[in-house]
């Protein structure tokens, strides 16, 4: 079977690049691995954590903290997905965004990358750097960006 991975964080874009991660995997009948990075110094754990796509979003109280903002952007995509009947699964890895969903697309042997654009500032982009632009750069598979503005 196929597998996508949605590589999502908590900006605006996110609801757009889950409608478009549905749409390919019912599409390409593909299973899906939602994956939100988290940075390393904001971590509280050094193992990924996995969600299973049954649990409800709303019994859980939004999170002060990066990790717990990520857990609640990954339980937020699941829904949909699980909705949609897609099987699907969450992760959360602490490391560098773009290095750490290109390592992961090679671990699940994903055939596509899915993920969304923040439009940053010329400035922004310079200090920051593009994660979407990284990961098409190292990717060894196709990479779905969602470039739709709010």
């Amino acid at each position: 079977m196929k597998t996508l991975l949605m590589a999502i964080d908590n900006s605006p874009v996110a609801e757009k690049v889950i409608a478009l991660t549905i749409e390919q995997a019912l599409a390409q009948q593909a299973q899906v691995t939602v994956l939100c990075c988290v940075d390393p110094a904001y971590s509280s754990c050094n193992q990924p954590i996995e969600i299973d796509a049954g649990e409800d979003p709303d019994d859980f109280v939004v999170a002060q903290d990066e990790q717990n903002t990520a857990e609640m952007v990954v339980r937020h995509a699941l829904s949909p997905l699980l909705r949609a009947g897609i099987d699907a699964r969450g992760l959360i890895l602490a490391g560098e965004a773009a290095e750490t969903i290109v390592a992961q697309s090679e671990a699940l042997h994903a055939s596509m990358i899915i993920m969304g654009r923040r439009h940053l500032s010329p400035l922004n982009r310079l200090l920051k750097g593009s994660v979407s632009a990284t990961v098409i750069e190292r990717a060894s598979c196709p990479v779905l960006i969602d470039v739709r503005k709010d």
